[in-house]
């Protein structure tokens, strides 16, 4: 790809339109378009202080956030715990995640941390816009995007993803805004290290980036140019390309020295690469399936219109960059269809603000075109407005979605100590280390279940002597099971115990499989009796095997329960009351 730094700031240079002081009127940003946008802005940062606590929780989020606790008190990903995802981002979040300390509104505070990452994509995006199309294409594309309900929650959440799209904007800056010289292409592969530091998809951005640039390269010949356009010596682009591998390999070759140097290269290897290629599976069927699907074939709306439009321009180079930008919102959908396993609304975060973008082109040129009869903002103005409206509506800012996983966390901090272990799914407890290795997510499960991973959960149970789980339906069915028979809820946690079977004779036998001390209760708090032949009338360490309680008198509905959950008023007759 090589596009000259040909000024594009105008829908004027377009040829859509009269050549004249009106066209140049109509694509100047008017003070009370602007003050109509700093408003909608202005709402979306209000929206933004009642979803920080209302939106929901996605399950990515306390499982990023337990990596970065494991960062923050000096574990080692993929060595010390499991995790999926490049280190980067979570790593340079520890600091600031170690300032909150231990507190179960953790989420919300580190997704106030994320807004400076979300005022940069869209200032980023804006600059895209302009740099290719006008000031007005820039700020409408903004708005439409930032409004967008998919592309508005994933910014309110904490996630990589978000500085990895970051990262994605700043590529196309670079690559559209100014002449492709050897620095430049040397910055770029920089910012492409630094994007597979924060995410391995960034291969398919690569991708999309290298479809996007042949087809501007090879169409770019058929667009008519009224300039005479020079031709870059073969050395600067030899030097172009040595300068954007050497800056594509600083950032990750940093990165694999230090987890070899910390004797983690391997599992870094395994976690990052290997896990995430998925249980092999019917591919074919898969691709067909996502073939019908119509963004898998949006590039040829992209590539048709795009085409047409930039042939208008008599300017190659201009040309060319648009054409570049409207090939790779066209392909983006194809190619993660094509070459990506699993697909999440996450994979989309760098397509809706580019894909925004290409949206706001033909509103703001029929806009703009109607210009005596109407401002040439109304038309994306509405646009916004209306995804306001369906923003709200699918997701009120003052319903409380969020008690539950926020009362788990605190259930769990008060219940545990440092040091002690926590089963449950993804890390959604944070500030505790997991028992077993893996994640249970829809990966691990199908390896598990085609015996490509053993699932040993009981066994590290017992060996961890963990407490405490969080009840999940990704847990395997042998993992349930024994989950069932030695755990007991207490509300929004499980806890070591058992109800105990009715008494025969007046002796109730039962077992024990994990080591700690237990207390005997009823609905009515702790029951005396004979326990193992002695007296018993309060807390009681109690060994794996069998035991024998007699109870002082006739009684029913009796539990054995972790003592420590005794002490601090859970209950599993009054769930959620302590």
């Amino acid at each position: 790809m090589t596009f000259s730094n040909t000024p594009a700031n105008s829908l004027e240079a377009s040829g859509i339109g009269p050549s004249s002081g009106s066209a140049k009127y109509r694509s100047r940003l008017t003070s009370l378009e602007i003050w109509v946008a700093t408003v909608l802005l202005f709402l979306l940062l209000i929206l933004k202080w009642f979803y920080v606590s209302n939106q929901p929780w996605d399950s990515d989020e306390p499982q990023h956030l337990h990596v970065v606790w494991a960062w923050a008190n000096g574990f080692l990903p993929y060595k010390d715990l499991f995790d999926n995802h490049s280190p980067l981002f979570q790593a340079i979040s520890a600091p600031i995640f170690a300032i909150f300390g231990e507190r179960a509104d953790i989420v919300m505070c580190m997704r106030w941390a994320m807004l400076p990452i979300d005022l940069l994509i869209l200032f980023l995006l804006f600059r895209l816009g302009k740099s290719l199309f006008s000031a007005r294409i820039g700020l409408w594309g903004t708005l439409i995007a930032a409004s967008f309900p998919d592309f508005y929650f994933k910014l309110g959440e904490y996630r990589p993803d978000l500085f990895w799209a970051a990262a994605w904007l700043l590529i196309l800056n670079l690559l559209v805004g100014g002449p492709l010289r050897p620095r430049r292409w040397f910055v770029i592969g920089i910012i492409i290290g630094l994007a597979f530091a924060v995410s391995m998809k960034t291969t398919f951005l690569l991708l999309t980036l290298l479809a996007g640039g042949t087809v501007a390269w090879l169409f770019g010949h058929f667009i008519p140019s009224t300039k005479i356009e020079g031709v870059r010596p073969s050395s600067q682009t030899l030097l172009g390309i040595v300068g954007l591998v050497a800056g594509a390999t600083i950032i990750p070759a940093l990165v694999i020295a230090f987890f070899a140097g910390h004797g983690a290269l391997n599992q870094l290897y395994y976690c990052v690469i290997i896990h995430n290629l998925g249980p092999s599976g019917d591919q074919s069927n898969l691709l067909l399936a996502r073939m019908r699907d119509i963004r898998f074939w949006l590039f040829l709306f992209t590539l048709g219109g795009g085409f047409w439009w930039v042939r208008q321009i008599g300017d190659r180079a201009s040309g060319q960059r648009r054409l570049f930008f409207f090939a790779v919102v066209g392909f983006y959908c194809t190619i993660l269809f094509s070459f990506w396993p699993l697909i999440s609304k996450q994979d989309y975060i760098p397509f809706f603000p580019i894909a925004s973008i290409a949206i706001a082109v033909p509103l703001v040129i029929v806009a703009e075109h109607f210009y005596r009869f109407l401002p040439p903002f109304v038309v994306p103005s509405l646009v916004v407005f209306g995804e306001l409206i369906w923003l709200v509506s699918a997701h009120p800012p003052l319903k409380d979605t969020n008690r539950k996983n926020v009362q788990l966390i605190a259930d769990t901090l008060q219940l545990t100590h440092p040091g002690e272990t926590v089963l449950d799914a993804k890390g959604q407890t944070i500030f505790r280390a997991r028992p077993y290795f893996f994640v249970l997510e829809q990966i691990t499960r199908e390896r598990v279940e085609q015996g490509k991973l053993l699932d040993d959960t009981p066994q590290r149970l017992i060996a961890a002597r963990t407490p405490v789980v969080v009840d999940s339906h990704w847990l395997t069915s042998a993992t349930a099971a024994f989950i069932n028979q030695n755990y007991i809820s207490v509300g929004s946690l499980m806890v070591l115990g058992k109800r105990l079977p009715p008494s025969e004779n007046g002796k109730i036998e039962f077992e024990i499989v994990i080591p700690e001390k237990y207390a005997i209760i009823n609905e009515n708090g702790l029951l005396a009796g004979t326990l193992d032949g002695n007296e018993c009338d309060g807390f009681r360490e109690l060994a794996p095997g069998h035991h024998q309680f007699v109870p002082n008198g006739v009684t029913n509905s009796l539990v054995v329960l972790w003592a420590r959950a005794v002490q601090r008023g859970f209950s599993p007759f009054r769930p959620g009351q302590h």
